[in-house]
């Protein structure tokens, strides 16, 4: 009697432990199949992605930049963000960052922005992640501006005046499962 009790616990044992495993495989194969899915819409995205920089002319406060931005693959709303930072990290194989931006007074300074000649929708984001799915930026807030749905192309006014020394920079995301994925960039 006593050995048929150990059998039945033991064969208990083995289920319990088989079912937690089986459990535990479960969850990092859909943690895995989740990340391969964001990162292959991000890379979707950015490989439709066409930005065109046009100069503008200058006015009182700097100069007008127009950028057209469209994407062949994706016909949802992009974000964008755009802040200086120095000229010689055009040349750089790093990742640029808002950490790289140009501050006054503990805040990125931004260049003022129009959408259709109107000033479009923020959001503010604390995260922002590259292309693989590797955080790009964690820090204090950044705004990043909506574009309309990319069912044609969006022209995105800048009115710009770096710092001397220092370059702008766009950098586009893709929203998807709740992450900012950079989707693209252009240095004007």
């Amino acid at each position: 009697m006593e050995e048929s009790i150990s059998t039945f616990i033991l064969v208990i044992a083995t289920i319990v432990l088989g079912i937690i495993l089986v459990g535990i495989a479960a969850f990092y194969a859909s943690t895995q199949y989740n990340a391969t899915t964001i990162q292959s819409q991000a890379e979707n995205i950015a490989n439709g992605l066409y930005i065109e920089v046009g100069e503008g002319a200058n006015v009182t406060n700097g100069q007008e930049v127009f950028v057209v931005v469209n994407d062949f693959a994706y016909q949802g709303q992009l974000y964008f963000t755009a802040f200086y930072v120095k000229s010689v990290l055009k040349n750089s194989t790093s990742e640029i960052s808002p950490l790289f931006a140009y501050m006054q007074n503990g805040q990125i300074v931004y260049p003022s922005v129009e959408v259709g000649n109107s000033v479009p929708n923020s959001v503010t984001a604390t995260q922002l992640y590259d292309i693989n799915l590797n955080l790009l930026y964690q820090g204090s807030p950044v705004t990043l501006w909506e574009t309309p749905p990319l069912t044609s192309p969006v022209e995105i006014s800048l009115t710009i005046s770096p710092p001397q020394g220092y370059s702008t920079i766009l950098l586009f995301f893709a929203h998807i499962q709740n992450k900012y994925i950079e989707v693209g960039y252009v240095w004007i």
